[in-house]
């Protein structure tokens, strides 16, 4: 068994075949890493096809309405630069995902309001639905600097799994009011975490 593990710019990555973790207190038994099993193909096309109106395979215009978490992300993975998503950039981000076959991926989420860091808000970080059984939740509060490395609850490793989230945040913004329903419980908020993303291992949250 070997580990593999690399830093840059605050940003871990633990990748396969596996990594031995000590657990429990003096346990011998250690708890293996490995990289969540996933179709690129399947999951591409369980995102696009509820909002693909036309059946073209991409999204655009209007239809971006109806999937508001993908639109969020859509500078990520637009590689064309056309405005426009298609099922077949996501497929081939997931299969970099695939490819890396990285387990966890750590970094730091930034929340700022109105240009200030939100001070003890709480980021809860959803797997999209295709991605439920293969990919766990994470979570993270912010410090006084607006910062938190998010992790799964419970997990004995730091990180969160490759793949595509939806993004809540509560809390008080800078004008000491709970943050608006579109950054919670209407969550417009998207992550990508895997095959270089979040970029320079920052995701960061600007919120109006």
């Amino acid at each position: 068994m070997s580990r593999d593990t690399h830093f840059s710019a605050g940003w871990m990555v633990v990748a396969w075949p596996a990594l031995a973790v000590a657990v429990n207190g003096c346990s011998s038994r250690p708890a293996r890493l490995t990289p969540p099993s996933i179709s690129p193909a399947g999951i591409a096309a369980a995102l696009i096809k509820p909002a693909d109106a036309d059946n073209d395979g991409v999204l655009a215009g209007d239809e971006f309405a109806q999937v508001p978490v993908l639109a969020s992300l859509l500078p990520r993975f637009d590689g064309n630069g056309d405005g426009r998503l298609a099922q077949a950039e996501l497929e081939s981000w997931l299969q970099a995902v695939r490819d890396s076959r990285v387990a966890v991926t750590s970094f730091t989420a930034i929340v700022r309001h109105r240009g200030k860091p939100v001070t003890g808000a709480t980021l809860t970080i959803d797997p999209l639905p295709p991605f439920k059984d293969s990919i766990q939740k994470a979570e993270g509060q912010t410090d006084d600097r607006g910062r938190t490395s998010p992790a799964i609850p419970g997990a004995a490793y730091p990180g969160v799994n490759c793949g595509i989230y939806a993004v809540r945040i509560e809390g008080a913004g800078s004008d000491g009011e709970p943050l608006p329903a579109k950054y919670n419980a209407e969550t417009t908020l998207g992550l990508a975490v895997g095959a270089g993303l979040p970029p320079d291992g920052a995701a960061v949250f600007d919120l109006d």
